[in-house]
């Protein structure tokens, strides 16, 4: 009975869950088919305010959006502190795309009109947030005391191993989430690693906004450092939490980004190395979507070095022996982050668990991911 239980509790276990902030909702607006002709100096020649009443954030969501050459969108805030720019058929190519989010429950939204006539945008729906982006849940393992700081506090030593971590806010079955990515080095430009459970198809890559450098410009500080955000590229390949024979349980997704993050934010570089009990890592993330933080101690009182507590292990529906645990604090919307080497600054592990035995957390060791992806993944042996 004992032997049983236990495995049932093991099948239960959760997954660091990516963080729901929001919802879909029915929006309806739409220029004129054609629009307007402007000036040369391409005035707004068509405005509508979507508005989501009670709203924390919106997303605008055009179901098309056809421009001539020259003439773009934007997306805004009412005073115009946050502002986005789209061209012709949007960044898909498609015409139908989510924009990035708003803060508030308004978004202005202008066409800017040359001399030529397109055919304009229609907006169907609107992504409604129901929470702060970064307000703070319940926490999902934080053991003891909360040991995590800004990244501010252990630079220039993890400036490498910080910059391609960004915060990922999707749109997956009428819902919005957050979720941790990270660049990592492989055989296709800007390529980036998160959780199977945070997203899997190409229609929700498609929704991405990944919003880099959002962090603190000090330890401990109160100001914000300026953000980049990139539109989601090309879903590549990704594995189920499910068991599927040999190769399941490694719950991965590999995807791309539009333009160039890489060569701005730098990779990381994942390593199938054996890690050993004791060694000292790294766990970089977005809690709950927040600012970056990093795990660098286990502890508020710095006692503690975050480290490897178990290797080789098996939870839940994992591959066997495929999981590594830690007692570095995490928060749901930590999903995907990166379990980094503080010797080598290479990645050991993705971080997809939560409550894996006495306060620990879990993550799956990136040698079973670089053997699943191949080619895809540019893993190194140290």
């Amino acid at each position: 009975m004992r032997i049983a239980l236990v495995f049932a509790l093991l099948a239960a276990l959760p997954a660091a869950a990516k963080v729901k902030v929001g919802d879909v909702r029915a929006a309806h607006a739409q220029s004129p088919h054609p629009y307007p002709v402007g000036a040369d100096h391409r005035p707004v020649v068509w405005t509508d305010t979507v508005r989501s009443p009670g709203a924390e954030f919106v997303r605008v969501h055009f179901s098309s959006l056809d421009l001539a050459e020259g003439d773009f969108v934007t997306v805004a805030s009412p005073d115009g502190g946050q502002s986005w720019t789209y061209f012709g058929k949007g960044p898909q190519g498609t015409g139908e795309f989510w924009a990035f989010a708003i803060d508030g429950d308004t978004a202005i939204v202008d066409l800017h009109g040359g001399g030529t006539r397109g055919h304009g945008y229609a907006i169907d729906a609107v992504g409604h947030g129901t929470q702060k982006l970064g307000a703070s849940p319940t926490p999902e393992v934080v053991c003891g005391t909360d040991g995590r700081e800004d990244v501010a506090c252990h630079l220039p030593e993890t400036d490498a191993a910080q910059k391609p971590v960004a915060r990922l806010l999707f749109t997956s079955r009428g819902s919005q989430f957050l979720c941790t990515g990270w660049l990592v080095a492989g055989s296709i430009a800007n390529t980036m690693l998160t959780n199977n459970h945070c997203f899997k198809t190409q229609k929700e890559v498609n929704t991405v906004q990944a919003m880099f450098n959002f962090q603190r410009t000090a330890c401990g500080g109160s100001t914000n450092a300026t953000a980049t955000s990139y539109n989601g590229g090309t879903f590549l390949r990704t594995n189920s939490l499910d068991r599927k024979g040999s190769k399941g349980g490694l719950d991965y997704t590999i995807f791309t980004l539009q333009g160039s993050p890489a060569s701005v934010w730098g990779v990381l570089v994942a390593t199938t190395k054996a890690v050993a009990v004791g060694d000292l890592i790294w766990f970089v993330q977005h809690p709950a979507g927040g600012v970056k933080k990093i795990g660098y101690w286990e502890d508020s009182s710095q006692t503690a070095r975050c480290k490897v507590d178990a290797t080789n292990q098996t939870y839940g529906r994992s591959a066997p022996n495929s999981q590594t645990a830690y007692g570095c604090d995490s928060e749901g919307g930590s999903s995907g982050s990166p379990i980094v080497d503080a010797f080598t600054g290479h990645v050991i592990s993705l971080h997809h668990f939560g409550g894996v035995g006495a306060c620990l957390n879990g993550g799956t060791a990136m040698a079973a991911i670089c053997s699943d992806a191949g080619a895809l993944l540019s893993c190194v042996s140290d």
